[in-house]
């Protein structure tokens, strides 16, 4: 649903608070209602205030430490870089490869939850680019081979079988004579 005309400190007034775990739950929340502008909004501002709060540590102690990370990405939840890469893909196609980036974070952050797969999916989708959706496709069916949400997205997505000879190119005479036969031969 395209939400027109939004004014981000009237829609962070209406969210009622400032802590960034509750942005970042209205965030995802909208996100998933497929309100992507108000998620755009509410997980910006929540992503605003883990980075505005002030890490205990120095900068120098954490360099002596070798922790490179910023405090913020190590503090926010996996789910708010995922819910704002596709919220930033989804309102601006054009920026899906930075978007890309946020979800890779959660995936790095959770690797082992399926959402951010299908939000890269998502992604990559918004942006129009089929070859990086199924490849991020079959990454999440590789980590998590047994989802039955990711299942089902392959198959509403419409994925390619493995070509009849596998060693020969998918446009090889042979291979696509082999594979209309194989394709109309009666099941039994």
């Amino acid at each position: 649903m395209r939400e027109r005309n939004l004014i981000p400190a009237q829609l962070l007034a209406e969210a009622g608070t400032m802590d960034p775990m509750d942005l970042t739950r209205l965030g995802v929340d909208a996100a998933r209602e497929e309100r992507f502008e108000r998620g755009l909004i509410l997980l910006t501002e929540a992503y605003r205030i883990f980075s505005d709060e002030r890490d205990v540590k120095s900068d120098a102690m954490r360099e002596a430490s070798g922790d490179e990370e910023p405090e913020a990405r190590r503090r926010a939840p996996g789910i708010m870089f995922s819910y704002y890469g596709l919220c930033l893909a989804s309102t601006a196609p054009t920026r899906a490869a930075e978007a890309a980036s946020f979800c890779e974070l959660a995936i790095q952050k959770e690797p082992s939850r399926v959402e951010h797969y299908v939000n890269l999916v998502g992604i990559w989708q918004a942006g129009h680019q089929r070859l990086k959706m199924i490849q991020a496709l079959e990454r999440g069916m590789a980590a998590l081979p047994k989802s039955a949400v990711l299942k089902a997205l392959a198959d509403g997505i419409g994925v390619r079988k493995s070509p009849a000879l596998p060693f020969l190119p998918r446009e090889n005479k042979v291979n696509a004579a082999i594979g209309k036969l194989l394709r109309k031969r009666p099941k039994s």
